[in-house]
């Protein structure tokens, strides 16, 4: 897309001016009148980019164009960071650019050293207007006129494609649990008027399964109707047909493939309540589309369910009887590649049944992103998946694109995504907000719109291996940003390597070599004086060079379990630092230059080393409450100065996670104390620094933080700490050492928004856990691990509707499958690791269990 590659640069070149030329005379006028330029540019480039989208409406000569825009953009991206360089190598930070214009004799690459520094600017002026006048030639005005790139799609593809695919004789894979909810949502409850969601990505099977369950039940209503609302609709248009179709009346009607989020609030006026049982289904990828009552996510199909459609498709229900053993190996691949989407299923089986020979099938297998592209069976699937892409607004665009430089099933933490596009320079902060939570609201946007999925993970996260590239990337020398991902299993990367790469490359802005064969970092690396984003996490690195400290744009470093055993000296230096991770390195106390990172505002630390009572924290130094926009303090021991560690604690009020540990009874109760002032504050963790002391909760409970939502206690609690139930926001919660004889869950059963619960190291010394019908409502994945005198667990029918993941660790006395497993419908996982093997048996033979009535068969993994 257009506006990707530009809006970094403006940026870069706007800051760059402000920055270093602002104050010169003369100047200010024309960093105005270049400002005026790039807004107009980008205006004609989301022109461009929006007929780009229309294949059959732009010219061969406006894709030149957008060409040479791209050249010129990165050239000018190059010139702006060489001179950076050139400013940042010649000059001390008091002499500024004045004095570097003093300084240099000799040119400088890419500026013209005879002109003066207001020349320069007038040169980039004169070629943006030139680049302005080509692109207005071909007509790239409509955006100055407040028409966007979504006008231009929908102007083209207002109809919908995907509401009309439904036929009736069309095959379908029964979906039981979601068509008998829908079922009862329509024919069942209360008279007052319902209205239901249908949310899901674009070729999920949204349509297929509204219409299935429609034309089952639409006789029992007396006024239905189904309306085709897509993109772009008329309201008076959709008015006519509804009156057409049930006059004045409203029982049953269905709005299919809506993506105005006003849409219901220019719709109900046409549709006032009534007590007759009517019921609305709304259709959509957005799942903010509507308020409804009821809102039924669907998700992507099993690899059964994908493989029964593609059976259907193909041969009938006796494809795995007729089809020869060559071509059900290679369905297994293709079904694999259309990653759950039945309507990719459908097209790409179609496609194959006029084809039985294994070349071809292998043919379309190995170029099926092509095939998609450009197959004219196939096309029309690309088109639909495509408008979610063009109705994003356009700073959603290049985060949703930037997914592509991960390989495929490829799990990427949430937090650490975000760090990245704020690195790339895809997210700045706004108004009250920071660029994390910008940069979070995104995500959730995306996820809202059906285009990125998310789990919340607990534990280790499989590794993919892959073959090396090391020895391609110094071709590279303009590259920015360089990340190795799933690079496991390769030989240790040369030093020469990286001293090579760092110095043919100085204007890299992200390294990312977690989990790479890395045990040096070169003294170069200074050199990258842009870089913002640096993690070594999971990597051998044992020292870091003093001149990291150079890096004055860095913002996020990752020493997370690393061989690091202390920090430069002159860490103080980093003034731009905001992200410090060294948890679980060997890093014994943060340096007293730590107090001079006015711009930290996440510190997490804690030592390699772990005891059995102890989270494993670092020492902080003294007058760390100077670091005021401090937000993430993780995790750090107590000074022996308690009231003075207090004390500094109370300044930091912009706290939002929190880690403290070796506390004692009344040391505890002094954190919960200041915690309970800290509004700001999301994540608490509490740890005793003794297996015999008592974690004092009682502060907090009159009155918690109000934004707390993740909380983990690991200390021996007198009883169970009753105002945990007065924390309607927390989401995520763990017990670790807390010696409780009552059953907790009776206690937890209600939390509203619970969504993980960990029970972990004779957190509960009872024989039996109880979850009782209606209990746990949103509860997504269990944990139990080391609970020494446990031997029962019971689930009544109704409880845990939402589990995904039960994980059992260690638990030695458990030998009975839990009771009432085959509740747990949504079961996904089923961890069993270092259980006792009349357990492990019962498990894999089923015995005493009924696991055919979960929907999903859960994935059983025994360690």
């Amino acid at each position: 897309m257009a506006e990707m590659f530009l809006t970094p640069i403006i940026h870069s070149l706007i800051d760059l001016l402000k920055d270093e030329v602002g104050s010169i005379k003369g100047i200010r006028k024309k960093v105005e009148s270049l400002k005026r330029e790039l807004d107009i540019i980008q205006a004609l480039l989301k022109d461009a980019d929006a007929k780009a989208n229309r294949e059959d409406l732009i010219s061969d000569a406006m894709k030149v164009w957008m060409k040479q825009l791209r050249e010129e953009a990165d050239h000018i991206n190059d010139v702006i960071d060489e001179y950076r360089w050139h400013v940042v190598q010649g000059t001390t930070e008091k002499c500024g650019l004045n004095g570097f214009l003093l300084k240099i004799g000799g040119p400088i690459k890419a500026l013209k050293s005879r002109y003066t520094i207001s020349s320069q600017i007038e040169d980039i002026i004169q070629s943006l207007r030139q680049i302005k006048d080509v692109g207005q030639g071909f007509g790239l005005s409509r955006s100055l006129q407040g028409s966007g790139d979504k006008t231009w799609w929908r102007e083209e593809h207002g109809d919908r494609f995907g509401a009309h695919f439904v036929e009736e004789d069309e095959e379908y894979v029964d979906i039981p649990l979601f068509q008998g909810q829908l079922k009862s949502f329509l024919l069942e409850g209360e008279s007052a008027r319902m209205i239901i969601s249908l949310v899901g990505q674009g070729g999920i099977g949204k349509t297929t399964l509204a219409k299935k369950v429609y034309n089952e039940v639409k006789h029992k209503f007396e006024y239905h109707a189904w309306i085709t609302v897509s993109q772009s609709y008329d309201m008076k248009i959709l008015l006519k047909d509804m009156m057409g179709q049930i006059g004045l009346k409203s029982e049953c009607i269905i709005f299919d493939d809506v993506w105005d989020t006003n849409f219901w609030e220019k719709m109900k006026y046409a549709l006032p309540g009534n007590d007759n049982g009517s019921r609305v289904i709304i259709t959509t990828r957005n799942e903010v589309v509507a308020p409804c009552d009821f809102v039924q996510k669907l998700e992507t199909w099993s690899h059964d369910m994908a493989y029964e459609l593609f059976s259907k498709k193909i041969l009938g229900r006796d494809f795995k009887c007729l089809c020869p053993e060559e071509l059900e190996k290679l369905s297994h691949k293709i079904i694999q590649k259309c990653q759950g989407l039945p309507l990719a299923i459908r097209a790409i089986a179609g496609l194959l049944s006029r084809k039985n020979v294994q070349s071809e099938w292998q043919k379309v297998l190995d170029n099926i992103d092509f095939e998609f592209k450009t197959n004219s069976q196939l096309t029309r699937i690309f088109q639909i998946l495509s408008l979610s892409y063009h109705d994003l607004p356009y700073h959603l665009k290049p985060c949703f694109l930037y997914f592509g430089i991960f390989p495929e099933d490829y799990l990427i933490e949430k937090n650490k995504l975000c760090r990245l596009w704020i690195s790339e320079g895809f997210v700045q902060a706004r108004e009250s907000k920071t660029a994390e939570e910008e940069a979070e609201g995104y995500i959730n946007e995306l996820v809202e719109r059906s285009l990125v999925c998310f789990e919340i993970l607990h534990g280790t996260v499989k590794v993919y291996s892959t073959a090396t590239i090391t020895n391609k990337i110094q071709q590279f020398t303009g590259v920015r940003s360089i990340l190795l991902l799933n690079i496991n299993g390769i030989e240790l990367i040369d030093k020469s390597f990286w001293i090579a790469l760092f110095k043919s490359s100085k204007l890299l802005k992200v390294l990312d070599f977690e989990n790479a064969p890395l045990d040096y970092l070169p003294k170069e690396v200074g050199n990258l004086f842009q870089l913002r984003y640096l993690n070594l996490k999971d990597t051998n690195i044992k020292v870091l060079p003093e001149s990291i400290c150079n890096l004055h744009d860095l913002q996020y470093l990752n020493l997370e379990n690393t061989q690091v055993d202390k920090l430069p000296k002159s860490i103080g230096k980093l003034r731009n630092l905001r992200f410090l991770n060294i948890l679980y390195a060997f890093v014994w106390e943060l340096p007293l230059e730590i107090n001079k990172l006015c711009n930290l505002r996440q510190v997490f630390a804690s030592r390699k080393e772990d005891t059995q009572a102890n989270l494993s924290a670092v020492k902080i130094q003294e007058g760390f409450s100077y670091l005021e926009n401090l937000e993430i303090l993780m995790h750090v021991e107590v000074h022996q100065d308690v009231i003075g560690f207090i004390n500094e604690l109370k300044n930091l009020s912009n706290l939002k996670m929190l880690g403290v540990s070796n506390l004692t009874k009344e040391t505890s109760r002094a954190i919960c104390d200041v915690s309970k002032r800290l509004n700001h504050l999301h994540t608490l963790i509490l740890s005793v620094g003794d297996v015999d002391e008592i974690l004092d909760l009682e502060p907090i409970s009159s009155s918690p933080p109000p934004l707390l939502h993740t909380l983990y206690l690991s200390g021996q609690l007198n009883k169970f700490p009753h105002c945990l139930l007065d924390f309607n926001n927390l989401m995520m919660l763990a017990l670790r050492l807390s010696k409780l004889t009552q059953n907790p869950l009776k206690y937890l059963k209600d939390l509203p928004n619970l969504i993980c619960l960990l029970l972990i190291d004779n957190s509960y010394e009872g024989e039996q856990l109880h979850f009782e019908e209606g209990s746990f409502p949103k509860l997504n994945e269990i944990r139990f691990r080391n609970l020494p005198e446990l031997k029962f667990m019971k689930i009544d029918k109704g409880a845990l509707p939402l589990l995904k993941v039960l994980i059992i660790e260690s638990c030695p006395l458990i030998e009975e499958v839990p009771s009432g497993i085959q509740y747990l419908t949504k079961l996904k996982k089923l961890c069993i690791w270092n259980m006792p093997k009349p357990f492990v048996d019962r498990v894999l033979s089923n015995e005493g269990t009924d696991y055919s009535k979960i929907q999903h068969i859960p994935i059983v993994d025994i360690i």
